[in-house]
C-alpha cells in the first residue's frame, strides 16, 4: 500500500470532518491521499454552500459549531493545511460535475481538478481504499 484512496459521498458535516482530520494526517506523516468527491461529497465543497455553512449536520457537528470554546477548523481548512503539510489531492467527480451543469471554478479552492471514476480508480490502484 502507498497511500490512501478516500471515496468521499456524503455532505454530512461530521463525515466531512472526519475524512479531512484522516487526510490530514496521513499527509503529515508523508503518506499519500487522493481524495474523490463524489455526489453530496461534492456538493459540500461549492462555494456557496461553505459560506452559509449550509451542511446536513448531526448532533455532534452542531456541538462543534455551537460551542465557542471549541477551535475547529472547518473541512476545507484542514484539507487546505494538509497540502501545505504533505502529498494530498482532491479531486471533483466528473459525473456529478455534468449532473449539475457546474464547472471547477464554483469549488472550493482545495479541489485540484475533475476525474472521473475510471480515473480515480486508476490513480487508486495501489492505495488503501476507503468508502464514506
Amino acid at each position: 500500500m502507498t497511500g490512501y484512496a478516500i471515496v468521499l459521498a456524503s455532505g454530512s458535516l461530521e463525515r466531512l470532518q472526519a475524512v479531512s482530520n484522516i487526510a490530514s494526517i496521513a499527509a503529515a506523516s508523508d503518506v499519500p491521499v487522493d481524495v474523490f468527491a463524489t455526489m453530496d461529497g461534492l456538493e459540500a465543497f461549492d462555494r456557496d454552500r461553505i459560506e452559509a455553512m449550509n451542511f446536513e449536520m448531526g448532533p455532534v457537528a452542531q456541538a462543534m459549531i455551537e460551542n465557542e470554546e471549541m477551535d475547529m477548523a472547518l473541512f476545507v481548512e484542514n484539507f487546505e493545511r494538509a497540502k501545505e503539510l504533505g502529498p494530498i489531492s482532491v479531486f471533483a467527480c466528473e459525473l456529478s460535475m455534468d449532473a449539475l451543469g457546474k464547472d471547477l471554478d464554483q469549488y472550493a479552492d482545495v479541489v485540484d481538478d475533475v476525474l472521473g471514476v475510471s480515473g480515480f480508480l486508476s490513480r487508486a490502484e495501489d492505495k488503501q481504499p476507503m468508502f464514506v
